[in-house]
């Protein structure tokens, strides 16, 4: 009984955050997802294989965000020299300019959700979560293959 109330509350705080968070991108022209994957660029360009491995998603979905982050004008792509099949994302100077916007919009995100709420206790337990899940899922496909 007591996981059930625990996967229900973080997939209900999961849900409102998404929420909110759309709300608030959608005031600088952005969807859920392509704030982190334009954070993620600033380091400088990166595969669509990597992309979606870092952000933990599967490649198509990063293909339909460059897509639509390039036809805004926030991304550009280019063919690796190396090997052709793979291709390289990275920030224009749109792109570069609302990164302040996204930095912003997560510290308000991040002050509204957790007030009231120990930071570094909640990072450290989701950060085991994270582990748990992503050992167990490794383990998971290590035993399909």
């Amino acid at each position: 009984m007591e996981q059930e109330r625990v996967t229900s509350a973080l997939l209900h705080a999961a849900r409102v955050y998404r929420a909110r968070s759309a709300r608030l991108l959608a005031r600088i022209g952005l969807h859920p997802g392509q704030d982190a994957l334009l954070m993620l660029l600033q380091d400088g360009p990166i595969t669509m294989g990597r992309a979606a491995e870092l952000l933990a998603i599967q490649p198509p979905t990063v293909t339909k965000m460059v897509s639509r982050l390039a036809a805004a004008g926030l991304v550009r792509t280019e063919v690796m020299d190396r090997d052709r099949r793979k291709v390289a994302v990275s920030l224009t100077e749109a792109a570069r300019e609302r990164i302040a916007d996204i930095d912003s919009i997560w510290r308000v995100l991040e002050e509204e959700a957790l007030r009231d709420v120990e930071r570094e206790p909640l990072k450290a337990s989701l950060g085991v979560v994270v582990r748990n899940l992503t050992e167990n899922g490794n383990e998971q496909a290590s035993r399909q293959q």
